[in-house]
């Protein structure tokens, strides 16, 4: 059987498989992955381990190396770039008079492009946008629209209950959560009390419903 090893990326909503290529790879270490968009600094979140091949969905993308102190260096540098990329960003959305929220900027570890992560309602018209970017970057440029919980996911922030949101910390997919799921755990069926920051309806809801709907099927 393959085996892989799940890599997570600073801007991905979910860990992707690899081939470990007999690296001697193990979970906290970074990786310098080949991906679809180039080649990408990540972080191991386990071993490698055995999958069954009617599980991968498409053909397994290499672990290039494991990180050394150079590619930290350069990961630590192309962050505080992305950072400061930020404000170039928003002064062109706001020069261009675009409905769009500017969340992050990505320089990939590799120089092939820059990405530019945006919040809209709707569909945005950035052509005009992507010249003036690849003008003042010098670099091809890619834009990306993303929902509402994964601004909120890549802010990141505090809940209600004073911890750091849930989906900043654990990651992963998010997963479908309903109204249902509320009334199921007897919760008050206020939006405030139980919606995110996100203005969804908050993530934890889905993670004691299973439970809740065991106990009251027993009881």
């Amino acid at each position: 059987m393959p085996i892989v090893v799940p890599v997570k990326f600073a801007f991905a909503s979910r860990d992707l498989w690899f081939d470990p290529q007999g690296l001697d790879i193990v979970e906290g270490d970074h990786a310098i992955c080949s991906t679809e968009r180039g080649t990408e600094f990540g972080l191991v979140t386990a071993d490698p381990f055995e999958v069954a091949e009617k599980d991968l969905n498409a053909p397994l993308k290499p672990v290039l190396g494991v990180a050394t102190d150079a590619d930290y260096d350069r990961a630590d540098e192309l962050a505080r770039k992305g950072e400061a990329a930020m404000a170039d960003f928003r002064e062109l959305v706001a020069k261009n008079e675009l409905d769009m929220k500017p969340v992050g900027v990505e320089f990939l570890f590799g120089g092939e492009k820059v990405v530019f992560y945006f919040a809209a309602e709707d569909r945005v018209d950035f052509r005009q946008l992507v010249k003036d970017l690849s003008g003042r970057f010098r670099m091809r440029v890619d834009m990306r629209q993303i929902g509402v919980r994964d601004e909120t996911r890549l802010v990141g922030g505090y809940a209600h209950c004073g911890q750091e949101l849930c989906c900043t910390r654990f990651g992963g997919q998010f997963e479908p959560v309903s109204i249902r799921m509320a009334k199921e755990q007897d919760l008050p069926l206020n939006s405030s009390k139980i919606s995110g920051v996100c203005g969804r309806l908050m993530c934890c809801l889905r993670y004691e419903f299973e439970a809740y709907k065991d106990f009251k099927s027993r009881a």
